[in-house]
């Protein structure tokens, strides 16, 4: 930490206003470690500590860094905002978002008269030439690069279709990884990224090569369809309902995720060159848009790069019609412009008699939904093709259909009829279906044999079979009789254990059956902030609260005693006996009993103040 300064007391009582919300969005933004946050005024030294603060320039956008710079040129006051808008040739309603953004990484002080730069921050921008960055009046000055290379409009056409090929293959892809992680979230690692089998089966699930997957499990992220927590990733409990919309519906959603992460000025400048090629001449104007750009924000800015380019905003540099309505008009105006671009969907399939099934196009998503809870899908795309088999059939049923249903469903949906093979695959499975019974014991069960569940069949060499599984061997099953197993697990862990081993498992008397049990939590919204930032949150709201009015003067006492530590002067009003207020300039030299001591700067004598009468307290510079 650095040391205690008069700027780090002042930041620290602003910082005390904040909500708890934008606490932790700044210990998050600025990469602050929670663990190190005590109390509100080690947030505020941390966040003015040299590193940090370099860290946060290299992420802010030359407007925002020239207003900054432009300010830090007049420390000793604050810079009213008519005169900086003034300075940078800029009108001032256009200045105030940029100056909003730096107040809300703690970068400076705005007020409604004007804005105040913290010196650390001063300092690091007056240092920039020296590093080879742009100095302020480089930031003001310096135009933007040449005007982009104009494309030629000659083979649009041709250049639509690949656009409309990619974002359908983006946002089918997309929609697997979510069903995918519905199913078993996916766990990530301590280092970072996802384990390496997750990412397969990933890959696998959306048809997509594994480095791909990354980038994917990303623009999700951003259109919160999923959310990493708690060392997994997860799908977003609407995700599933996002599947089951029309294409060009689902990847409006992407596209309005992907485009609001774009900085204002690369948005207006993609939107002003629509007829434009992008490629080389994007990548400069960034480089000029982000002088100081360390890594990390290079890659989140490659990273959209690659994301536009799977989405068909743009092919090969060039901006495709979709593109350009969607960073002139936005997702909706887009998604109408892709509609007649992508394959409409169907409700009609061929049943085979090798029992696959084959959709002519894409797949309607309720049709889809309801079919996948009979069949496993083989590939997904612009031709769907699923495989039912007595498992597939088994877990459909345990989940409450019948064989009539599922065969009336199947009519409903075949361009060719219900094939005699798959008919009768589906009745002898559903005649087979409860071979073996799952339930719960009696309490006088469970206490006498030690288990929750038992396993029935009057097939006894099935239930050989079940204890010899390696399948089922994590339910622990133990013999009790010819026709009865029994484990400690709970029923629904075993019903679907023995279903997913591929066994005729049912409840016990025809009860309904229970529910899956998830592997993950599907969360219906972004959780809070995570644990070690709230719980930094929570300490300073607790020394804040211990601070305050009531606190005997807490808060007081903690200022008084840094500025000790950091040699400070103070400026403290104390209200008098006769009800008026006095102010001094101290310098602080201790406190104890309710009481501060200080050297009057003016009257050189050292002054004894009770905490209780001093009604304000501000460092002096």
């Amino acid at each position: 930490m650095p040391a205690t300064s008069a700027a780090s007391l002042a930041l620290a009582a602003r910082l005390r206003d904040r909500s708890d919300d934008d606490l932790a969005a700044l210990i998050t933004g600025r990469s602050v470690s929670p663990g190190s946050v005590k109390d509100i005024f080690d947030l505020a030294e941390a966040l003015l500590d040299a590193h940090s603060v370099d860290a946060a320039l290299a992420g802010l956008g030359r407007r925002t860094l020239a207003a900054l710079a432009t300010a830090a040129e007049h420390p000793a006051e604050p810079v009213p905002l008519a005169a900086l808008a003034a300075a940078l040739d800029r009108a001032e309603p256009a200045l105030a978002p940029d100056l909003s953004a730096a107040d809300a990484l703690a970068l400076c002080a705005l007020e409604p008269t004007g804005v105040t730069v913290w010196p650390s921050v001063g300092e690091a921008l007056a240092a920039w030439p020296e590093r080879g960055l742009p100095s302020a009046a480089q930031l003001r000055d310096t135009p933007p690069p040449a005007a982009l290379a104009p494309v030629d409009d000659t083979d649009r056409r041709f250049l639509d279709r690949g656009a409309a090929e990619r974002a359908f293959t983006t946002a089918t892809r997309i929609a697997e990884i979510v069903a995918a992680l519905v199913a078993a979230p996916a766990r990530m690692l301590a280092k970072g990224g996802m384990s390496l089998p997750d990412a397969k089966r990933l890959a696998e699930a959306c048809g997509a090569e594994l480095d791909e997957v990354p980038v994917l499990i990303d623009l999700a992220a951003l259109a919160g369809l999923v959310h990493e927590s708690n060392g997994r990733t997860l799908a977003l409990d609407d995700a599933e309902e996002w599947r089951r919309l029309p294409l060009p519906t689902r990847w409006a959603r992407l596209a309005e995720a992907w485009l609001a992460q774009l900085p204002d000025e690369l948005h207006r400048l993609l939107a002003d060159r629509v007829d434009a090629r992008w490629g080389d001449g994007i990548a400069d104007f960034v480089a000029w848009l982000y002088p100081a750009a360390d890594e990390a924000l290079l890659g989140r800015l490659r990273r959209r790069g690659a994301q536009g380019d799977r989405l068909g905003i743009a092919v090969d540099g060039r901006p495709s019609s979709v593109g350009a309505a969607l960073v002139t008009g936005g997702a909706e105006a887009a998604a109408e412009v892709l509609a007649p671009l992508v394959p409409t969907t169907v409700d009609k399939v061929y049943l085979q008699h090798d029992l696959t099934v084959v959709s002519p196009g894409p797949l309607d998503g309720g049709v889809d939904e309801q079919l996948r809870r009979m069949a496993e899908l083989e590939s997904a795309g612009l031709a769907g093709r699923y495989r039912i088999t007595a498992e597939t059939l088994g877990r459909a049923i345990a989940l409450g259909e019948t064989a009539d249903a599922l065969l009336a469903f199947l009519a409903g949906i075949s361009l060719t009829g219900v094939p005699q093979p798959l008919e009768y695959l589906v009745r002898e499975t559903a005649r087979r279906y409860g071979t073996i019974r799952v339930a719960e014991l009696t309490p006088e069960e469970t206490a006498d044999l030690g288990a929750r569940t038992a396993v029935r069949s009057d097939d006894t060499g099935m239930l050989d079979a079940v204890l010899v599984d390696t399948a089922a061997a994590p339910l622990g099953l133990v013999r009790v009789g010819p026709h009865r197993l029994v484990s400690r697990l709970e029923p629904a862990v075993v019903l679907w254990t023995l279903i997913d081993a591929r066994y005729p498992a049912a409840p016990e008397d025809g009860a309904v059956p229970l529910e899956r049990p998830r592997r993950g939590t599907v969360r219906a919204t972004v959780p809070t902030p995570v644990d070690a930032v709230a719980a930094a949150v929570s300490r300073m709201r607790e020394s804040s609260a211990a601070s305050g009015p009531d606190s005997g003067g807490a808060w007081v006492v903690r200022q008084w005693e840094l500025a000790i530590r950091g040699k400070l002067g103070v400026r403290a009003t104390v209200r008098m006996p006769d009800g008026g207020e006095r102010s001094f300039d101290l310098e602080p030299t201790g406190a104890a009993a309710g009481r501060v001591r200080g050297r009057d700067r003016v009257a050189d004598v050292e002054r004894t103040l009770p905490v209780s009468s001093i009604t304000a307290l501000e460092p002096l510079d």
